[in-house]
């Protein structure tokens, strides 16, 4: 599977964070290196910078997974681009709030795809008690409520660091089912796979977004936001956005997010 380095990978985790106007993007399950992301997000700020006409040029930093680490550089920034399952949870203790969509195969997940090899198994309840492998699943209570809308309770999740370990895993007998993204489905149609199949299908899931925290002064929220929506339309902000895999940036799905919420907080 060819690794696309996009706008969810971003610089080094040693670099400090200590401006409201600095970054943190978390994105799970993707793969790819920050020395990989560092020029592609080098132009990124650069564009930010001279298009807010900031003095400085904001930092950011990198999370493969939700760790104490993240949640701890998100309580020290004004901007960030996370994994659905982050604002949800984030957007009540830290102000999290979506200011734009980041539209992509690569950024968002869309529909989580559960595939099988063994033709006994043809509908989610028949992987109860199951072990089902993912790159996906570092939120579990979001997996349950969102991505299964509350079925699926007896699945035996395991977290694996890429798609290419969960299908392999599958394919050997070693797990029972992978939960898959739209582009990795994608991906599974020209691989070798050919006994791996889908028996069931998520509806459309919250979509990726860059979001503000509480920490974010006004003026720089609308600033980000105006940049980020006009970003990929102008000749300059295109070419990074095409640099980053991105195709456009939207404004923000509150209702996805809003109705996911309800979900989460379903008992």
């Amino acid at each position: 599977m060819k690794v696309r380095v996009t706008i969810g990978f971003v610089l080094a985790s040693s670099v400090a964070l200590a401006s409201p106007r600095d970054f943190v993007v978390e994105h799970a399950g993707f793969g790819a290196t920050a020395e990989q992301a560092k020029p592609f997000l080098d132009k990124f700020v650069e564009h930010v910078q001279a298009a807010t006409k900031w003095p400085e040029k904001p930092k950011a930093e990198f999370f493969a997974e939700p760790t104490a680490e993240f949640k701890k550089a998100l309580g020290e920034v004004g901007f960030a681009m996370i994994d659905p399952d982050q604002v949800l949870e984030m957007r009540k203790k830290d102000g999290v709030v979506p200011i734009a969509t980041v539209m992509g195969k690569n950024q968002s997940l869309g529909h989580v795809h559960l595939v099988v090899k063994n033709p006994a198994y043809k509908t989610l309840a028949d992987l109860d008690g199951k072990k089902v492998a993912s790159a996906h699943v570092q939120s579990p209570k979001y997996v349950e409520k969102v991505m299964l809308r509350g079925e699926g309770k007896k699945l035996k999740l395991e977290g694996v660091a890429s798609m290419l370990k969960a299908v392999k895993q599958v394919d050997r007998d070693e797990a029972d089912g992978a939960l898959l993204s739209d582009e990795e489905m994608d991906s599974l149609k020209g691989m070798t796979f050919k006994d791996l199949h889908e028996i069931w299908k998520s509806e459309a899931l919250p979509p990726m977004s860059v979001s503000a925290t509480k920490r974010a002064a006004p003026a720089d929220k609308e600033a980000i936001a105006k940049m980020l929506l006009s970003m990929c339309g102008n000749p300059q902000g295109k070419a990074v956005c095409d640099a980053l895999g991105v195709d456009n940036f939207t404004p923000p799905d509150t209702a996805a997010y809003d109705a996911a919420a309800k979900l989460m907080a379903k008992p």
